[in-house]
């Protein structure tokens, strides 16, 4: 009837205002709000409550994303040596949990370098946090550290996850990963991101890159560092893509990917972010 239709309207205008709030992400979002319509819905003519249907289908869904996650981190941390050096770039998500959970219960006791990740400061609000909340021992370096690091302290591995990867292998993370991968190439620093390949983006050019305000990027937490009224211009890309030559290795679930032959990972025609 008609309030059947005005709720599916309402539901789709809600699913497109969460999934396009962060466009280097709408297409992932989209595929998670999308699919809670038709939940919505059924419960609705069952009876029952839309909002707590959403609710167990998204935790559902939560669920069985940790335990994605935690096959990836099994294969991720075999790639770190025995108590090895592994630098990190804004990587607060489940899947360090997951890593450093998987490093405990291995008895590796690695040591993290956190690059701060300005001007929002990610990595020392979050990353670090994480990383010597769960009992290692993490350093948290500034955002022009990185290659000096690399040099001087033995980085054996730097990984991070991925915002966006599109299924051509190119990564889209918190500006400054190309930056930290190109140094790592330098140095003979393997590269693995944790992730998997967005079906909704098959090539790099069909994902947009975030622009936020420029002013952040003259201060630092609301400290100002440029001078005020001096016609100094501010630029603040949120993201940066790093390109499949710079990659050693896509983790996900499913395995160890080259970035060449991430399409693979679509071979048993499941789509990563549906998979419940």
């Amino acid at each position: 009837g008609k309030g059947q239709r005005e709720t599916e309207e309402h539901l789709k205008k809600a699913s497109l205002m969460i999934s396009s709030s962060r466009p280097t992400t709408s297409k992932r979002m989209a595929m998670l709000t999308e699919s809670c319509i038709p939940v919505a819905l059924k419960a609705l003519e069952e009876g029952r409550r839309a909002d707590e249907a959403i609710r167990d289908h998204v935790i559902e869904m939560n669920n069985s994303r940790y335990n994605r996650v935690r096959d990836a981190a099994k294969l991720l941390v075999e790639k770190f040596p025995k108590n090895g050096t592994v630098m990190t770039q804004c990587y607060a998500e489940t899947i360090l949990g997951m890593m450093l959970l998987e490093c405990r219960e291995r008895g590796n006791n690695i040591r993290l370098f956190c690059p701060e990740t300005r001007p929002y400061f990610q990595g020392a609000r979050f990353t670090s946090t994480v990383c010597t909340e769960m009992g290692f021992d993490t350093t948290l370096i500034t955002d022009n550290m990185p290659a000096f690091v690399m040099a001087k302290e033995g980085v054996d591995v730097f990984t991070c996850a991925a915002d966006a990867i599109s299924v051509d292998g190119y990564v889209f993370n918190k500006v400054g990963t190309s930056q930290i991968a190109i140094c790592a190439n330098y140095f003979g620093v393997p590269v693995y991101v944790s992730g998997a390949p967005d079906i909704g983006h098959p090539t790099w050019d069909t994902v947009t890159i975030e622009m936020r305000d420029p002013e952040f990027s003259l201060q630092a937490m609301g400290v100002r560092t440029a001078k005020k009224d001096s016609g100094v211009k501010g630029y603040y890309p949120a993201f940066d893509m790093t390109p499949p030559s710079l990659i050693t290795g896509i983790v996900t679930n499913k395995g160890i990917f080259k970035p060449n032959e991430l399409f693979h990972y679509f071979d048993d025609g499941k789509p990563y972010e549906l998979t419940v």
